[in-house]
C-alpha cells in the first residue's frame, strides 16, 4: 500500500469515526427528546384521564342526586296521597257518627246544655243559632235564651249564640267542634309529612 492510500484510508476511516460519533449523538439527543416527549404527553393524558374521571363522577353524582330527588319526591306524593285517603276515611267516620248522634235521642239534650252553656258564658240577651234541620227543637231551646234562629252555615249540627247588647259570640256547633278535633287529629295521628 503506498502512502497515498494509506492516507485516504486514514482519512475515510477518521471520517467514518467521525461520523459515527455524530449518529451516536445524534441518536441519543433523539432518544433523550422522545423520552422527554413521551413523558410530556403521559403527564398530560394522565391529568386529561384526571379530568375526565372528575367530570364523569360529577355528572353520576348529579344524575344520582337527580333521580333520587325524583324517586323521593315520587315516594312522598304516594305517602302524602295514602295519607289523605287514611284521614279522609276517619274524618268521613266520625261525620258518619256525628250524623248517628244528631238522628239519636240525646240529640236534644245535648242541644239544650249547650245553648245554657253559650248564654251562660255570654249572657241572657243571646239569640241561639241553630241549622234548618233542628227547627224541631227551636220550641225547647226558646225558654233558655232571647230567641232562636235558622242558621244555613251550621252544617253538621249543635249551635251558636250572638249576644247583639255585648257584641259578644261563642260557637259550640258540631262543625267547630269537628274541626277543632280535625286540626288536633292531624298535630298527633302521626300522620304529617316532613322532609329529611
Amino acid at each position: 500500500m503506498t502512502n497515498n492510500e494509506k492516507k485516504a484510508a486514514q482519512f475515510v476511516t477518521t471520517i467514518t469515526e467521525e461520523a459515527d460519533a455524530r449518529c451516536e449523538r445524534i441518536k441519543k439527543g433523539t432518544d433523550k427528546y422522545i423520552d422527554y416527549e413521551l413523558k410530556r404527553v403521559r403527564k398530560a393524558a394522565k391529568e386529561n384521564a384526571k379530568a375526565v374521571a372528575k367530570l364523569e363522577v360529577s355528572k353520576l353524582s348529579e344524575q344520582s342526586n337527580t333521580d333520587s330527588y325524583k324517586s323521593r319526591n315520587e315516594m312522598m306524593m304516594q305517602i302524602v296521597s295514602f295519607r289523605d285517603e287514611i284521614t279522609g276515611r276517619v274524618l268521613e267516620k266520625v261525620k258518619h257518627g256525628i250524623v248517628e248522634f244528631t238522628n239519636g235521642d240525646s240529640y236534644q239534650a245535648f242541644l239544650e246544655k249547650s245553648a245554657k252553656s253559650i248564654v251562660a258564658a255570654i249572657g241572657e240577651e243571646t239569640v241561639i243559632f241553630i241549622r234548618p234541620e233542628d227547627e224541631k227543637f227551636a220550641s225547647a231551646l226558646l225558654p233558655l235564651c232571647k230567641g232562636v234562629e235558622l242558621d244555613k252555615s251550621i252544617v253538621l249540627g249543635g249551635c251558636k249564640g250572638v249576644n247583639g247588647a255585648s257584641s259578644m259570640r261563642a260557637d259550640d256547633t258540631l262543625d267547630a267542634r269537628f274541626n277543632e278535633q280535625k286540626k288536633e287529629f292531624y298535630s298527633t295521628s302521626g300522620l304529617s309529612i316532613t322532609g329529611g
